[in-house]
């Protein structure tokens, strides 16, 4: 899965300030990472925080590998150009995440 943002994508992140959506993951791979995810936040009792929150990408491989996911780094080299260093992470929650009714 190859990601090359058009001239136009990268001139509407430039206006916009952000750019979506951007297909980086087939979807057996977001399940996967997202089994992951939440067998980390089942093992600490809940969202990831504390020392965990901090740089989690030189805690866990797998996340370590996502930052480093050919696609993801095709779309974010297209708007910042070559040359890229992960300095910090912050991993997303699965909390609240869900679906859920609205009133009304």
């Amino acid at each position: 899965m190859t990601t090359l943002l058009s001239p136009a994508a990268v001139e509407r992140y430039r206006r916009d300030g952000f750019y979506f959506p951007i297909p980086v993951l087939a979807p057996g791979e977001a399940r996967e990472r997202r089994r992951r995810l939440e067998a980390v936040e089942a093992t600490h009792g809940g969202q990831i925080g504390g020392e965990l929150r901090q740089k989690p990408h030189l805690l866990f491989t797998w996340l370590a590998d996502l930052v480093r996911h050919p696609p993801i780094l095709d779309a974010v080299e297209a708007v910042l150009g070559p040359n890229l260093l992960v300095w910090s992470t912050t991993p997303p929650s699965c909390r609240g995440t869900r679906t859920r009714p609205t009133g009304g």
